[in-house]
C-alpha cells in the first residue's frame, strides 16, 4: 500500500484513512537470549503500530487499518491471502468448479449467484482448546445480519454474501451475489459461539460493548491466531504464543506492542531502537528511515498495488473534454516526479494495472510532450494568449482546482502538477482540504476539479464497476447505489465493465475483458494517472522470514525466526 491521503474500502460508503503503519516486530525468547543475537537480554521486543487506543479485538468491529493489523496476530480468518495467493486457514480446499463445489448460476432475472461449499478441518481449535465448528460461523453472521455487515474489519467482499447454510458440524456453504470467483472468495470470520452467544441473546443491541473482546480481552477462548492476548496496559498489549494454533507455529514465543499515536510518535520509536520490523505507507519517512539505519535494517521495496490518481468532476465543463485531460497528462513528466519524489522507486501508471500485478496488459501511453498538449488545448478552443494562460473565446480562463489531503505525497506533488501545468497555459488552484472525502453524495457540487485520490481493488475486479460505471452514479433513481461519485460517465467504460461481469469465472473471457478494461480506460482516462508506488518494509538484519516471498510484503508473523 502507499500513503494516499484517503482510500476507497468497499463497495459501500466506508472510507479508511491511512497514516502510517508500523507493523508488527517479533518478540524473543531464551533461546535467543542465549545466543546473544536479537533480543539478547531475553525481554521481549516491543514493536509498534500506529492506531487509536484502546484496541477493538472484535473480529467484526472496526475498519481502522491498525487496529486490524494489530488483531491478525491473534485472529484468522476462515481464507487468508499470503505469499500472494489464498489460502485456506480452517478449511481443508478452496471451492473450485473443477470439484462441483464452487457453482456460478443464473437466476430468474438473469443476474448471476455463486454457491461455494467449504468443509473446516477437524480439531481446530480456538485458544482455550474449544473445537471450532460451523456453529461459530452460524454464529458470526446472525450477527453480521443483525448489525450491519459493514461491521466486518478490512475487507468489504462480505458484502456479497447474501447467505451461509450450515450443512453438519464442519460443512457449510456460502451463497454470493454475482460471479465469485478464486481470489474474490471469502468467509466471515467465526466467533466463540460457546462464549459469545449468551451475551448477544441476552442483548443484542448492546452485545459490541457487552462482549468479551471487549470488557475481558484476555480472556481464554477468543483467539484463533498464532498469537493470543496475554497482557494490556495502557499503551500497550504483551502477546504470547497460542499453543492451540494449527498452522505454522511461531518460533518467537513472546512479543510486546507498543500503539503509536501518529507517524511522529512512531518514528521516535524506531529512532529509540526499539521497532525491530515495520512498514510504512508514508514513503519519505521509510526511505529516510532506511538511510540513515541501513546498518540495523534491510529495506525491501514492495510495488504498491494502489494507483495514485487524480478523481475528475465530469459536471466540470473544462475538464469532461477528452482532450483537455489528455493534454494534462501529455504536460506532466510523471518519470521526474517517480524520481524526484519516490527516489525512481515507483512506476509511472498508464492504466488501472502496474506491471507487477496480475492481469497486467499494455495499454496507450502518455509520454512527457508539451508539443502534443499544445496542440491538443488548442484543438479544444482554449488559445494560449500573450501572458502565457489559455482563455475560451468567451474569454474565461482554462482553470479549476486541485484538492487534495496535507499529507504526503500531496503537500509536494501539488505544487509540481500545477507548475507543470502553468508552462502549458493551464491556472490550478491548490486547496488543501483536512475535511476531503471520496465518497461523499454531493462530492460534484463540493470538489470542482480534480481530486488527489488513490485506489485499490482488493475487492476484485467487479469492485470498479461501483466507481466507473455511469449506472452506478447515486441518485434516486438508482436508490442511491455506487461509489461514483464524480459523475463518470464513458459509454465504451460501461461496456467493458458490463464484459467483465458477464464473463463470470471463465478464465480466458475474464482475461480478455479486463485487458479490454485497462485499453478503454488508458484512452478515455476517466481519472488521471500518476503512478503506482512503493511501500518500504525495514527488518532487522538479524532477522529472516519477515518478508512474503511473492510481493516483498510484511509476511505474517508466525513465518519470523532469527538469522541463521
Amino acid at each position: 500500500m502507499f500513503d494516499i491521503g484517503f482510500l476507497r474500502a468497499g463497495l459501500r460508503r466506508r472510507v479508511r484513512v491511512l497514516w502510517v503503519i508500523a507493523i508488527i516486530g517479533v518478540a524473543m525468547g531464551q533461546a535467543l537470549a542465549a545466543t546473544g543475537d536479537v533480543g539478547e537480554t531475553g525481554k521481549p521486543v516491543t514493536t509498534a503500530v500506529i492506531a487509536s487506543w484502546p484496541i477493538d479485538f472484535h473480529p467484526l468491529t472496526g475498519n481502522e487499518l491498525g487496529q486490524f493489523a494489530v488483531k491478525r496476530f491473534v485472529t484468522r480468518p476462515v481464507l487468508d491471502r499470503f505469499d500472494g495467493d489464498l489460502h485456506c486457514v480452517f478449511c481443508t480446499k478452496i471451492p473450485s468448479a473443477a470439484d462441483g463445489t464452487l457453482v456460478v448460476s443464473r437466476r430468474s432475472d438473469g443476474g448471476q449467484v455463486t454457491t461455494a461449499t467449504y468443509a473446516l478441518i477437524p480439531h481446530s481449535l480456538w485458544d482455550d482448546g474449544s473445537e471450532i465448528t460451523t456453529q461459530d460461523l452460524a454464529f458470526s453472521w446472525d450477527v453480521l445480519r443483525a448489525g450491519g455487515r459493514d461491521l466486518v474489519a478490512g475487507d468489504s467482499r462480505r458484502l456479497n454474501i447474501k447467505d451461509l447454510h450450515i450443512i453438519d458440524k464442519y460443512r457449510f456453504s456460502i451463497t454470493y451475489d454475482g460471479a465469485v470467483c478464486g481470489e474474490q472468495l471469502d468467509v466471515p470470520p467465526p466467533l466463540p459461539a460457546h462464549l459469545e452467544r449468551s451475551i448477544w441473546l441476552a442483548d443484542p443491541a448492546h452485545y459490541f460493548e457487552r462482549s468479551l473482546y471487549r470488557t475481558q480481552p484476555a480472556h481464554a477462548g477468543l483467539y484463533n491466531g498464532p498469537f493470543r492476548v496475554e497482557r494490556i496496559g495502557t499503551d500497550s498489549l504483551q502477546v504470547v504464543k497460542n499453543g492451540r494454533w494449527s498452522g505454522q507455529a511461531a518460533v518467537f514465543g513472546r512479543m510486546n506492542v507498543m500503539v503509536a499515536a501518529n507517524q511522529g510518535d512512531l518514528e521516535q520509536k524506531v529512532r529509540a531502537g526499539g521497532v525491530d520490523i515495520f512498514s510504512t505507507l508514508t514513503f519519505d519517512v521509510g526511505q529516510r528511515l532506511a538511510h540513515e539505519f541501513g546498518d540495523r535494517y534491510n529495506a525491501f521495496y514492495s510495488p504498491s498495488a494502489h494507483l495514485v490518481h487524480l478523481k475528475v468532476n465530469f459536471d466540470n465543463p473544462i475538464l469532461s473534454d477528452l482532450r483537455v485531460r489528455k493534454a494534462l497528462l501529455h504536460g506532466l513528466n510523471r518519470e521526474e516526479l517517480i524520481a524526484t519524489l519516490l527516489e525512481n522507486k515507483g512506476v509511472v501508471a498508464q492504466g488501472l494495472l502496474s506491471p507487477f500485478m496480475p492481469g497486467y496488459a499494455a495499454v496507450t501511453r502518455y509520454a512527457y510532450n508539451p508539443q502534443k498538449s499544445a496542440a491538443l488545448l488548442d484543438s479544444a478552443g482554449w488559445v494560449k494568449g500573450t501572458d502565457g494562460l489559455r482563455h475560451n473565446r468567451a474569454g474565461a480562463p482554462l482553470r479549476f482546482e486541485l484538492r487534495y489531503r496535507r499529507n504526503y505525497p500531496w503537500i509536494d506533488l501539488a505544487p509540481r502538477l500545477a507548475a507543470a501545468w502553468q508552462n502549458i497555459g493551464v491556472q490550478v488552484d491548490l486547496i488543501e482540504d483536512p475535511q476531503l472525502s471520496g465518497d461523499a453524495l454531493d462530492t460534484r457540487q463540493r470538489y470542482l476539479g480534480l481530486v488527489g485520490f488513490a485506489q485499490g481493488f482488493e475487492e476484485g475486479w467487479e469492485a470498479t464497476r461501483t466507481w466507473y460505471h455511469s449506472a452506478m452514479i447515486p441518485a434516486a433513481s438508482n436508490n442511491w447505489q455506487g461509489n461514483n461519485h464524480f459523475g463518470i460517465h464513458v459509454p465504451a467504460l460501461d461496456e467493458t465493465l458490463d464484459k467483465l461481469i458477464a464473463a463470470g469465472c471463465n478464465p480466458d473471457a475474464r482475461g480478455t475483458a479486463l485487458s479490454e478494461l485497462q485499453q478503454v480506460y488508458a484512452e478515455n482516462l476517466p481519472t488521471l494517472p500518476l503512478w503506482f508506488g512503493t511501500v518500504i518494509t525495514l527488518s532487522d538484519k538479524r532477522l529472516t522470514g519477515t518478508i512474503d516471498r511473492r510481493t516483498s510484503a510484511m509476511a505474517p508473523p508466525e513465518f519470523w525466526r532469527p538469522h541463521s
